[in-house]
């Protein structure tokens, strides 16, 4: 009976991981190697785990690099509410009036979450780094500032538009970077991104 329930466990625990597995990709766009180490780039998606149905989950960029010598770098950062509740939100995605928004670090630890994760040279990565910062940076306010001053509306400026913006600073390499349509939710939208990149 424990051999079962062990042999049950562990068919479980990889499937959980075949499935995890599954849902990364891989796309090299480098031209050539870089004595300063290597750079990727990562779009991924989550369910929204403190919501019900895990509805209607999360988009984030990862940026990570590797220096010969000095290990690996590794932020994830992403587009989110800041303070408002449901009910506001969900409205922002029917034209109701936009909410505070904010980038902040995000959690890279959720078994569901799906990435497409691309190498770069480090010209491409830093300039999908600069696309990263918030827009309100750019007219002169301090990246904290700017960072806490963003507005949010979904399918607006949410966290699948700021994903957008990063890709669009590597479509220029080959990354091909699909139209939204208005029913993308956020693992919609990495999928299809996936799909195109192949």
């Amino acid at each position: 009976m424990k051999i079962s329930n062990l042999l049950r466990c562990l068919v479980s625990a990889l499937a959980v991981l075949a499935g995890a597995v599954a849902l990364a990709a891989d796309k090299d766009l480098r031209t050539r190697t870089d004595a300063k180490g290597e750079t990727e780039i990562g779009f991924c998606s989550r369910p929204s785990r403190a919501a019900p149905f895990n509805f209607p989950g999360h988009t984030f960029v990862t940026f990570s690099e590797a220096r010969p010598g000095a290990g690996r770098t590794f932020r994830s950062v992403g587009h989110t509410v800041a303070g408002a509740g449901v009910t506001p939100t969900v409205f922002t995605y029917f034209g109701g009036k936009p909410v505070a928004g904010k980038q902040a670090e995000e959690r890279y630890t959720d078994v569901m979450q799906a990435c497409l994760t691309v190498k770069v040279d480090r010209e491409v990565y830093e300039r999908a780094v600069a696309a990263a910062r918030p827009t309100l940076t750019a007219i002169g306010l301090p990246d904290g500032v700017a960072a806490a001053a963003e507005s949010y509306a979904l399918n607006d400026n949410d966290c699948v538009d700021y994903a957008m913006r990063v890709a669009k600073a590597v479509e220029l390499v080959g990354l091909k970077v699909p139209a939204r349509a208005a029913m993308d939710l956020p693992a919609d939208y990495i999928a299809k991104l996936k799909a195109a990149n192949k």
